[in-house]
């Protein structure tokens, strides 16, 4: 008879949790995987048509040597599924000289030797007219960033993970879970099941069943915006690049070429007035628009000071907005990937690999040691 298959549970179906049940199936687990909301939900932070995807990374150049790996296997993930993911068509970034945008990016590029293009004021002038960036602000481009397409992304790990044998079980929400004896017993509606191994990639949903881990995770609603629908000036092909802004006050905006009918999508990333910050959802999502149309009217004039579509999402903001990802110190057979603080979706292919190795071998990369618990629990 042949060796029992390890059986392993995935709480939370987006994009890391697909992750992580494509590598786990992939080295031959038995995977089963629980989503509480439909699959492709709009509840959490995994849809939508795109993410930036860049390797100079301003927030800690420690993630550099994962996000190479993060594309190779976007690439690797491409084949496979026969369906474009990764589009390395260079990211367009600007910033006063002293910004964290531009010092981190050119402090990564130079750690890990990373192509980085300065920009002249004329030359960005010239290329990117699209902007006004004033006499305060540097440009750069970073040429082998660029954007994932985030719906189809997540589709083509949930499949691959179907072929390898994973079930994906949506709209079946996990109400707890414990160790009893070497299992792991899940609990649901009406029913429990039981697991060697339990992955948590709960999202915003933290709370819910990490404890006091999960609290050190806390939601965030942030609102997307579209501009310019059916502008074809605003295309890749025109020379549109992806891009990201830091203005004076440290906000950071970004925003895609436009990729289907409903045109240019922009967003904030930095303003992180948390939800019981006295205003209710409708009206943060009011002033957001507000600040939006005040960007574009100051740094894009030529997108259009109105937006035309507007969507939310649910960032999971870590205390300090760096990732989560570890094994749980009380449940040897559990490990968990949280606090992703809104630029975890270009990571998932390597985290999914992380949390595969440190469910079933109880170790794994030492490029992940950076982002373990004890840096927030260790006094």
């Amino acid at each position: 008879m042949g060796r029992a298959k390890i059986r392993c549970a995935v709480i939370g179906g987006g994009v890391m949790g697909a992750a992580a049940a494509h590598a786990l199936a992939r080295r031959g687990a038995a995977v089963t995987v629980f989503e509480q909301f439909a699959l492709g939900h709009d509840r959490g932070s995994s849809h939508g048509p795109t993410r930036l995807f860049r390797t100079a990374y301003f927030e800690h150049p420690d993630y550099v040597p994962i996000l190479k790996r993060a594309a190779a296997l976007w690439r690797e993930l491409e084949t496979a599924s026969a369906t474009p993911l990764l589009n390395q068509c260079g990211v367009f970034m600007a910033g006063p000289g002293d910004s964290a945008l531009l010092r981190g990016t050119l402090q990564a590029a130079e750690t890990h030797d990373l192509p980085i293009r300065r920009l002249t004021r004329a030359q960005a002038q010239q290329h990117f007219p699209w902007f006004s960036l004033g006499g305060e602000m540097e440009a750069i481009i970073e040429p082998e960033a660029g954007y994932l397409h985030a719906s189809f992304a997540c589709a083509a790990l949930l499949h691959g993970a179907r072929q390898f044998g994973a079930v994906i079980r949506d709209r079946t929400p996990v109400k707890a879970w414990r160790e009893i004896g070497a299992e792991i017993e899940l609990e649901m509606a009406n029913v429990t099941a039981r697991f060697d191994r339990l992955i948590i990639t709960p999202g915003a949903y933290a709370g819910e069943l990490l404890g006091d881990i999960g609290a050190l995770v806390k939601p965030l609603r942030k609102s997307l915006f579209w501009t310019a629908p059916g502008d074809k000036r605003f295309t890749l092909t025109a020379g549109f690049l992806p891009f990201g802004i830091e203005e004076a006050d440290g906000r950071f905006f970004y925003g895609f070429p436009a990729i289907d009918s409903d045109g240019v999508k922009l967003g904030e990333h930095t303003n992180v007035e948390l939800p019981d910050g006295g205003l209710d959802d409708a009206a943060r999502a009011d002033r957001a628009r507000e600040d939006i149309e005040v960007f574009l009217a100051r740094r894009a004039p030529a997108l259009g000071e109105k937006v035309t579509g507007q969507q939310s999402c649910l960032y999971e903001m870590s205390p300090d907005e760096h990732f989560i990802i570890d094994r749980h110190p009380e449940c040897d057979g559990v490990c968990f990937a949280i606090g992703h603080s809104g630029h975890g979706f270009k990571f998932a292919p390597p985290i999914g690999q992380a949390l595969a190795d440190l469910v079933l071998t109880g170790e794994t990369l030492p490029e992940f040691d950076f982002l373990k618990l004890a840096r927030l629990t260790q006094a």
